[in-house]
């Protein structure tokens, strides 16, 4: 199959979810539901379903949080085998995105709290010894962008970075366009590693996030940018999902709840 003609399939099938992602409308019923199981439920009513028609009621925020990371990594690996070859390096470090923040604290150095050593996923980073921990980090996918963290380079500045160096030098494929969903990519990061575990970005920034990466899905529909900008947008829905679930987890009375719930 040429180029064009994967990035046409891939293009087709990407247009069929697009069109299945919730609504405002949709979200707005979604996050009138006020405890989990109640969220549970209206949630696999939707596109989402897949997301969540393993998570039960009595899921905590670990196995929420597993459970999702578990799965945008599945979701990112199925999205790249339909693109063009040289461009699957690029998608797959999309799936990388929820392990950033995480990836960035004990990068640093900094100590590790007890849920992540009680997490199976990231106990085995979360070494307490320094130099164990190093050599842990260095034997996972990011392990390229451990090192100018250390030295206090900016993490999403790093990751895009490494990004960047995983598209093809022979196939620019519309590098402004590329540098849009690039940039819609960097707010949408950065706003999650200023508080990576105290709330989600706003709604008016979320919005704002959005409606670039579908301006870029929409331009360039048949290019690999529109596979990025999906996969941009998907990555919001999940993270507002999570934030959805979390928050019912940890706060089942909803009087209880922060603000800016």
């Amino acid at each position: 199959m040429t180029t064009s003609n994967r990035l046409a399939y891939a293009q087709a099938r990407l247009q069929a979810r697009h069109g299945r992602r919730p609504t405002d409308d949709r979200w707005r019923l979604l996050e009138a539901t006020s405890d989990l199981a109640g969220y549970l439920q209206a949630a696999r009513s939707t596109s989402l379903r897949p997301w969540v028609v393993h998570l039960a009621a009595e899921a905590g925020t670990h196995r929420i949080e597993r459970s999702l990371r578990r799965d945008w990594r599945t979701y990112v690996a199925e999205i790249a085998a339909w693109i063009p070859r040289p461009w699957r390096p690029a998608a797959l470090w999309l799936g990388t995105l929820p392990d950033l923040p995480f990836f960035v604290h004990l990068a640093r150095s900094e100590p590790a709290p007890r849920w992540m050593l009680e997490d199976p996923a990231l106990a085995p980073l979360a070494q307490t010894d320094i130099e164990r921990r190093a050599e842990a980090l260095a034997a996972t996918v990011l392990a390229g962008i451990a090192e100018p963290i250390r030295e206090g380079a900016i993490p999403v500045d790093v990751w895009l970075r490494a990004w960047a160096e995983r598209w093809p030098t022979e196939d620019p494929a519309g590098g402004v366009a590329l540098e849009r969903v690039r940039r819609a990519f960097h707010t949408h990061i950065a706003t999650i590693l200023a508080e990576p575990l105290d709330h989600p970005p706003g709604p008016a920034l979320r919005r704002s996030i959005a409606e670039r990466f579908t301006m870029a899905f929409r331009r360039e529909s048949g290019r690999i940018t529109a596979v990025f900008a999906h996969l941009g947008l998907m990555a919001l829905d999940v993270e507002r999902l999570r934030g959805g679930l979390v928050l019912r987890a940890l706060f089942p009375d909803p009087a209880e709840r922060p603000q800016w719930a």
